[in-house]
């Protein structure tokens, strides 16, 4: 299989931020791992970007839609004016295909059962660039919040970006 992994924001544009926490250096993290834990399965992987550089959401659908991947993964990491919200949840885009519900289905089935002491947040439809301009598979992953503290400490927890990763590799395949 080949899949494409996007780490959200970078560049000047660092997405949510809070404190020394930054999403794009987060979503980098989480999408290296992710990468290694689908290559060790045998899948091709490519990255939308492997530097905190900014690259435009057209370039990134483009770039997938050139290259005729069977799935596009978007990483990213919530946040909200309430620090007191937290959850993950799994998006797709309102005219999803069923192979992208799927997906989708699979990734949150494996972030319940992998993180049980985190609220899910479900599976949402949603009109983002990223989902609405591919033409394969897509979903767009919100890690956490991190405008909540305990979920920020969460984030930044080399080990639970690797369980993330590994999570999100199940549901994949």
């Amino acid at each position: 299989m080949k899949v494409i992994i996007d780490p959200g924001h970078g560049g000047e544009d660092n997405g949510a931020a809070w404190g020394h926490a930054k999403e794009d250096d987060i979503n980098l993290i989480v999408s290296f791992l992710l990468r290694c834990e689908l290559e060790k399965q045998g899948h091709e992987v490519i990255m939308t970007r492997e530097v905190d550089r900014a690259v435009s959401l057209r370039k990134r659908t483009d770039y997938a839609n050139r290259l005729h991947v069977d799935l596009f993964i978007s990483i990213h990491c919530d946040a909200f004016h309430n620090i007191t919200v937290q959850g993950m949840s799994v998006h797709i885009h309102p005219e999803h295909s069923n192979e992208a519900l799927d997906l989708a289905q699979r990734i949150n089935a494996m972030l319940i059962a992998d993180f049980k002491d985190h609220t899910s947040r479900g599976i949402r439809t949603s009109n983002f660039h990223v989902l609405r301009k591919t033409t394969m598979p897509a979903v767009l992953v919100e890690c956490e919040f991190l405008s909540n503290p305990e979920t920020r400490r969460f984030l930044r927890e080399p080990e639970n970006q690797l369980a993330l990763a590994r999570s999100i590799s199940k549901g994949i395949v």
